[in-house]
C-alpha cells in the first residue's frame, strides 16, 4: 500500500503543476487576444473638507430634583414644557406613586368623557374635519419620528372619536354620561390623597432632556462672542459640575451652536449667513448649519461659530466633538482614470452598447488619485450620447473608436 501511494503522488503532483502552468499560459494568451475589460460606473460624491474639533453650546438650565422621597418624571425625552408646567412629582412613598398613576388615568378618562358629552363640543362636518386633522398630525409624527407631543395628539384624537360615538348612539351616550359621573366621584376621592406629593415645575419654557454632562451652566451662547482659538481650547480644562442633585435639564432655546477651530486661511471663505454642512463623527451624520460668526486669526488659527434651529434631537447629546467641515461637494459619475479618453477632440469614455463600443462625452468635476468624478457633456439637447449611472465602461489597452466590436 505504501508503494502504491508513493507512486500515485509521483504521478498526480507533476500533473497538477502542469495543469496550473497551462492555465496561466492560456489566460495570458487570452488577455492578449481580448484586451478589453469592463467596469460598471455609478453616481458618487467627492468633497473638499477640513477635519476639526469643537464644542456644541446651547441655552440650557438644569432642573433640580426634590430632596428625599420617590421622584416620578412627568416628561418624555425631547418633550416641550411650558413655563410653570409640571416636570416631575416627588412622593413620600410607593403608595403615593400608585395613587398618582391611578389619578392620572382617571383624569384622562374623565376629561375625554366630559368632552364627548358636552353640548358645546363639535358635531357634523366640523367634527369630521377635526378628526381628519388629528389623524394627519399622528401620521406626520410617526413619519418624522418626532413623538414629543404624541400623548397630547393621541388624547385629542381619542376625545373626538368618543364624541362621534356619543352622537351616533343613544345607548352609548347614556353609558358615557353615567361613566363620567362615576369617574368624577372617583377623581375627587383620589385627589384627597395627594397632600403628600410635591410638584417640580419648569421655571422657564423649554425642551426637557434627561442628558446631563455638567457643562450646562459653564457654557452658554454668550461665551462664544469674540472667542479666540486659545479660549476655545481652554474649554477642555473646565471641570464639569456634578449632576447628582438634578433630574434633567431644560433647553430653553431651540437654536444651538457649534464652535470649531479652523486653519486661518479658511477665514475668508466663510461669512455670516452662509450655509455650511458639518459631518459629526459621534452620530455619523451631516447636519446643515449657518455660519454665525468668524473670529480673528490668531497664530494661524481662527474660531468659526455655526448655528442651527434644526436637528434638536440629533444634536441633543453633542458636546465636545470631532467633525468634518465640508467646503465643497460635487455629485457625479465616478470613473477610473484609465477609462478617460480623448476622441475626436472630446473628453469622454467608451461604454458597451451591445457588442460595440459607444463614445460618451463627459466633463470632469473633480478627481483623486485613481478616479475622476464626471458628468455627461453632450453638445446640445439633441445629442443622445449621455453617460448614465449603471453603464458598463470599457477599459482597454487597444485602440477604441465608436462602433468598435468589444465583445
Amino acid at each position: 500500500m505504501k508503494k502504491q501511494g508513493a507512486t500515485f503522488q509521483k504521478i498526480i503532483v507533476p500533473a497538477v503543476i502542469v495543469a496550473i502552468v497551462v492555465y496561466l499560459i492560456f489566460s495570458a494568451w487570452n488577455g492578449l487576444r481580448d484586451p478589453y475589460s469592463f467596469v460598471i460606473v455609478y453616481t458618487d460624491t467627492m468633497e473638499e473638507s477640513i477635519d476639526t474639533e469643537g464644542w456644541v453650546v446651547r441655552s440650557e438650565e438644569p432642573v433640580k430634583g426634590g430632596s428625599g422621597g420617590l421622584i416620578q418624571l412627568k416628561r418624555n425625552e425631547g418633550e416641550k414644557v411650558a413655563e410653570g408646567a409640571a416636570i416631575a412629582m416627588v412622593y413620600e412613598d410607593e403608595e403615593y406613586v400608585d395613587n398618582q398613576e391611578e389619578l392620572l388615568r382617571t383624569k384622562s378618562d374623565l376629561t375625554a368623557l366630559q368632552y364627548a358629552t358636552y353640548d358645546g363640543s363639535p358635531s357634523g362636518a366640523i367634527l369630521e374635519e377635526q378628526m381628519m386633522a388629528a389623524l394627519s398630525e399622528l401620521r406626520a409624527a410617526s413619519s418624522s419620528g418626532d413623538y414629543s407631543n404624541l400623548s397630547e395628539e393621541t388624547e385629542t384624537y381619542r376625545k373626538l372619536v368618543l364624541r362621534r360615538e356619543f352622537l351616533l348612539s343613544s345607548e352609548a351616550a347614556a353609558e358615557m354620561s353615567q361613566a363620567a359621573t362615576e369617574l368624577y366621584q372617583k377623581y375627587e376621592s383620589l385627589q384627597s390623597y395627594q397632600s403628600g406629593a410635591t410638584e417640580i415645575t419648569a421655571a422657564r419654557s423649554g425642551m426637557f432632556s434627561s442628558h446631563l454632562d455638567g457643562y450646562e451652566t459653564l457654557l452658554s451662547p454668550k461665551s462664544l462672542i469674540g472667542l479666540l482659538p486659545e479660549e476655545l481650547e481652554a474649554f477642555s480644562e473646565l471641570t464639569p459640575l456634578s449632576a447628582e442633585d438634578s433630574l434633567g435639564k431644560l433647553v430653553t432655546n431651540p437654536v444651538w451652536y457649534f464652535a470649531a477651530i479652523l486653519p486661518g486661511q479658511y477665514a475668508h471663505e466663510l461669512s455670516p449667513g452662509q450655509t455650511a454642512s458639518i459631518y459629526f463623527d459621534s452620530i455619523s451624520k451631516t447636519l446643515v448649519m449657518e455660519v454665525d460668526s468668524v473670529g480673528e486669526v490668531q497664530d494661524g488659527q481662527v474660531v468659526a461659530v455655526f448655528r442651527s434651529a434644526q436637528d434638536e434631537h440629533e444634536a441633543g447629546e453633542l458636546r465636545q466633538e470631532n467633525c468634518r467641515l465640508i467646503l465643497e461637494s460635487e455629485e457625479g459619475i465616478l470613473i477610473p482614470k484609465e477609462a478617460l479618453r480623448v476622441y475626436e477632440g472630446e473628453n469622454g469614455v467608451f461604454v458597451s452598447s451591445g457588442y460595440n463600443a459607444a463614445f460618451r462625452p463627459v466633463k470632469i468635476l473633480a478627481e483623486n488619485d485613481d478616479y475622476y468624478l464626471v458628468k455627461p457633456n453632450p453638445k446640445n439637447e439633441n445629442d443622445t450620447r449621455i453617460l448614465r449611472s449603471g453603464d458598463e465602461v470599457v477599459l482597454a489597452s487597444a485602440e477604441l473608436y465608436d462602433g468598435k466590436v468589444v465583445h
